[in-house]
């Protein structure tokens, strides 16, 4: 335990010190991550997918705003769904700006969550997301996850509906803007996804906030559970069992990353609580006080000292002396 302490107060160290040229670095990262997820998706335009204009758009959004790397991540996607199909491209640039206008009206500074989200839906653990909204945001916080969750389904019927062959007349115009509407409106796995996500956030932060022991732990432990009864409970009524493994895997998987993360950034020590009361003029305060863990990180002092070889007279062994380096005077 000691070990992870320790190592912990170092990264925290680390942070602090290069917080100015980390930051850039991890929003290059997620930025570029996006891109290349986007371009593996629905990369119909094979221009968007080369290397020079994905590293230029990366470094760009890693230092501008969250929601710079929305609106470049919504054009890349235009674009690419323009280059296959001009009557699918303008209807999903009218849903996209009406979801952009949203969200920057309400939570201008998770723009990463929408994003992140349909991310992390292609690798089996979206469920990351609620679980680290409940514990470090509020729930605010639901709407850019549940936005999160309409791009991934959107994503998968623009995939689907691509392969249709239509004209730009009237009539293939409504039957692919029918085709989208439908497939998100009748889609039940995309509102059960929303429903259980939402849960998942209320649930984790308010057991996040109560006062009793333990309580940060025990709030991942109850998202985690909210999760899994939910698509369970979805699972049993939508006859979609083929799923549960590997939600239950990756709801776990989620847990144990969320609660590394916390454990990095903030770990209470409950043997040494504190109850403490006073008051003033106008209220009497009981107040319960929870120390933090913070160790500090050893420090090696290291004493050095001259070696010299000499040959004592009469001998014909030499051995190591250790000299200080005060002065002396030979004896005559």
């Amino acid at each position: 335990m000691m070990t992870l302490l320790v190592l912990r107060a170092r990264l925290q160290s680390l942070y602090q010190k290069h917080d100015i040229y980390m930051k850039p670095v991890f929003k290059f990262i997620i930025a570029l991550v996006i891109f290349l997820t986007l371009n593996n998706t629905i990369g119909y335009d094979d221009r968007l997918k080369q290397m020079p204009i994905l590293l230029a758009l990366s470094l760009l959004c890693a230092f501008t705003p969250s929601a710079v790397l929305l609106l470049f991540a919504g054009v890349v996607a235009f674009l690419h769904i323009y280059a296959v199909s001009v009557i699918l491209s303008a209807i999903i640039l009218i849903i996209f700006i009406v979801m952009y206008c949203l969200f920057l009206r309400f939570t201008p500074k998770l723009g990463v969550v929408v994003l992140a989200v349909p991310i992390l839906f292609y690798l089996k653990i979206p469920y990351v997301v609620p679980l680290l909204l409940g514990v470090f945001a509020t729930p605010v916080a639901i709407i850019p996850t549940c936005l999160g969750v309409i791009i991934y389904f959107l994503l998968r019927i623009i995939q689907e509906a691509a392969s249709i062959q239509v004209t730009v007349s009237l009539e293939d115009t409504m039957t692919v803007y029918s085709y989208v509407v439908d497939g998100l409106k009748d889609n039940k796995q995309l509102f059960t996804s929303m429903i259980v996500f939402s849960l998942a956030i209320l649930i984790t932060w308010v057991v996040w906030k109560m006062k009793f022991d333990y309580s940060h732990e025990i709030a991942v432990v109850a998202g985690c559970f909210a999760i899994i009864l939910g698509f369970l409970i979805s699972s049993l009524k939508f006859n979609t069992a083929d799923e549960i493994g590997t939600m239950i895997v990756g709801t776990l998987i989620s847990g144990i990353i969320t609660g590394i993360i916390q454990f990095f950034h903030l770990s209470l020590d409950y043997s040494a609580v504190e109850h403490v009361q006073f008051e003033d003029d106008d209220y009497y305060y009981y107040v319960k006080a929870v120390p933090k863990i913070n160790v500090t990180t050893p420090q090696v002092n290291v004493k050095r000292f001259n070696t010299q070889k000499t040959q004592i007279p009469g001998k014909h062994l030499k051995e190591d002396v250790m000299l200080e380096e005060d002065e002396f005077e030979d004896e005559e």
